[in-house]
């Protein structure tokens, strides 16, 4: 119960500042000013656009509106579009496709709509139960820059439609990095921001109640981030969101997983009632220290094994070492706080030897 109450007030406090300072100077969010952009207050966005350095377009500002709920933006948009329709997905041209991935839950395939590269997801499993489950995971938190941006669904033919990001999942990230061929400096800082990135995606599900169960590999869970045109994270794999403190993953990721905690292992046959107040948070703790056990494997790949991360690798021993712990983990608020104040440190000794070399 301590650590619930704790994770209560922290993640209020540390939701407010990590808006406010984790994000890079490459993104920003600005009042709309333009007599085009004013129009798109009227059409459920929140006067505002957000504005990037695109990564894959020599680092030219991309903008979009942002959008309230059931209506979504694509770069260069003035107004936001209501989330497409069955009759609108039907329209969508299937001639000239690129098929990106058939797993056992969906098949993704790449698509154009007004064109703008999107991915159509075709859910595979005919049961309404299961299909009305990952429309609804997909759909309750949008709109939200940790999750990736859903432009439009058709329950009836089990068919989503998402944002397509050109760079793919994170498990490419150093095929990533050596295509860009970044400063090192700032490749290490964009190396750091992934990991407070994935602080905050941990922090945001858990604040909402859920937790990812599939994630039982490392591998597995690097292809559910995705990386977005300003090299920041979302979270694109949905599918298995589950209420922490009441459901379970199913059985047979047990059997498969490689990359879960001892404790969760231990409980992962373990289901609640709701009403069932000691189960549920003895089961809630088991998955919110099961998100924590995991960062630190996350965020070293992220910071890869080069002698330029080695002061941010340092920084981290400590926090990472807690979060390996078998009992009294940090919460994910704390391992967030951990990694802000790395990379001020980072900041720091990089402003420090620009001076020092000038």
């Amino acid at each position: 119960m301590r650590k619930l109450k704790m994770y209560i007030l922290f993640t209020l406090i540390w939701s407010l500042y990590i808006s406010i300072f984790s994000a890079t100077p490459t993104s920003q969010t600005v009042p709309i000013s333009s007599p085009d952009m004013q129009k798109t207050t009227e059409n459920n966005t929140s006067g505002f656009t957000s504005c990037w350095a695109d990564y894959g377009d020599a680092k030219r500002t991309k903008c979009r509106p942002l959008c309230s709920y059931g209506y979504f933006s694509l770069p260069g948009m003035h107004e936001c579009h209501q989330w497409l329709s069955c009759k609108e997905i039907g329209k969508i041209d299937r001639k000239n496709y690129t098929r990106l991935e058939k797993k056992s839950i969906k098949r993704l395939s790449l698509l154009s709509w007004n064109n703008y590269p999107v991915v159509l997801s075709k859910v595979l499993n005919k049961d309404k139960g299961w299909n009305d489950r990952i429309t609804s995971n997909y759909r309750r938190l949008q709109p939200h820059p940790f999750l990736l941006q859903v432009i439009g669904m058709c329950r009836k033919k089990r068919l989503i439609v998402t944002e397509y990001h050109q760079f793919l999942d994170t498990h490419k990230a150093s095929r990533v990095f050596k295509q860009l061929k970044l400063p090192e400096n700032e490749e290490s800082l964009i190396r750091l921001q992934l990991c407070i990135d994935y602080a905050g995606i941990i922090e945001f599900l858990q604040m909402n109640g859920l937790y990812q169960c599939d994630a039982n590999i490392l591998h597995k869970l690097l292809t559910q981030l995705f990386f977005t045109d300003d090299l920041h994270l979302v979270v694109g794999d949905l599918d298995y969101l589950r209420r922490i403190g009441i459901d379970n993953c199913p059985t047979w990721f047990k059997k498969h997983s490689t990359f879960g905690s001892p404790g969760f292992i231990k409980n992962e046959n373990v289901s609640c009632s709701s009403s069932n107040k000691q189960c549920v948070d003895k089961l809630a703790e088991v998955h919110i220290n099961e998100d924590i056990w995991k960062l630190p494997d996350v965020c070293s790949f992220f910071l890869g094994k080069s002698s330029s991360t080695s002061s941010i690798r340092y920084d981290l021993e400590s926090i990472h070492k807690q979060c390996k712990n078998d009992t009294n983990l940090p919460l994910a608020s704390e391992v967030l706080q951990s990694y802000v104040m790395a990379k001020s440190a980072f900041l720091k000794r990089a402003n420090k030897n620009a001076i020092k070399y000038k």
